[in-house]
């Protein structure tokens, strides 16, 4: 791991792997590796290789899975009279009060 006294992360990318930085990003970005698959190949942090991958203009893929409702259910839930998650927010849920 890179820090202020072992050498900056392209001295220990160049070291290990015998190419630049840039170049071990990039191979990364093109074998569809995410930040935390490239954490584990690289011996860094994903904050340093998201870091030095923004320097390059390289994207990564995020690792993060998406949990999706199709359009349909999410408006049938939104739109149910009792409490969900997809509602809760929409609307005050309390007791309706006379208006005097």
């Amino acid at each position: 791991m890179a820090n202020q006294y072992t050498g900056s992360f392209e001295h220990i990318i160049q070291q290990k792997f015998s190419c630049s930085a840039k170049e071990i990003l990039q191979r990364c970005a093109d074998e569809g590796m995410t930040y935390q698959d490239a954490e584990k190949m690289l011996g860094f942090k994903h904050g340093t290789i998201r870091k030095w991958a923004n320097r390059f203009d390289i994207k990564l893929k995020s690792g993060i899975v998406e949990k999706t409702v199709k359009r349909d259910n999410f408006s049938k839930m939104f739109q149910q009279k009792t409490i969900n998650k997809y509602n809760v927010l929409s609307r005050c849920w309390g007791l309706k009060r006379a208006v005097a």
